[in-house]
């Protein structure tokens, strides 16, 4: 618990109560929304894969931590797809997942 008293004049005084519960909090609270971020750009990148097998469209992975997020494809030929190769993506994956997912977490 935060609390804070004004006294007369200029003085201020902070008294911080439970500061373990308050940190553990925070720290749920960010990783909260890291996670929420990395699901839009994960969500994203899978719908800008091209699709023959569907291989590539199931392989977007997230990881979360504290930290920041990671949304990665490890299928052989993602490099190839990213650089246009697909009919269905001819300027690649990221760019398109990357301005769909911004314009997304704008609206949060």
């Amino acid at each position: 618990m935060l609390t804070l008293t004004r006294k007369k004049g200029k003085l201020m005084k902070v008294e911080v109560l439970g500061i373990n519960e308050t940190l553990r909090f925070l720290g749920k609270s960010v990783t909260q929304n890291v996670a929420q971020v990395a699901s839009i750009y994960e969500e994203e990148a899978r719908k800008a894969t091209p699709i023959k097998s569907g291989r590539a469209r199931r392989n977007w992975k997230k990881t979360v931590n504290r930290q920041g997020f990671d949304v990665s494809n490890n299928v052989p030929y993602i490099g190839r797809l990213e650089e246009g190769y697909s009919k269905q993506a001819p300027k690649g994956i990221s760019g398109a997942a990357t301005r769909r997912a911004n314009s997304r977490i704008k609206s949060l």
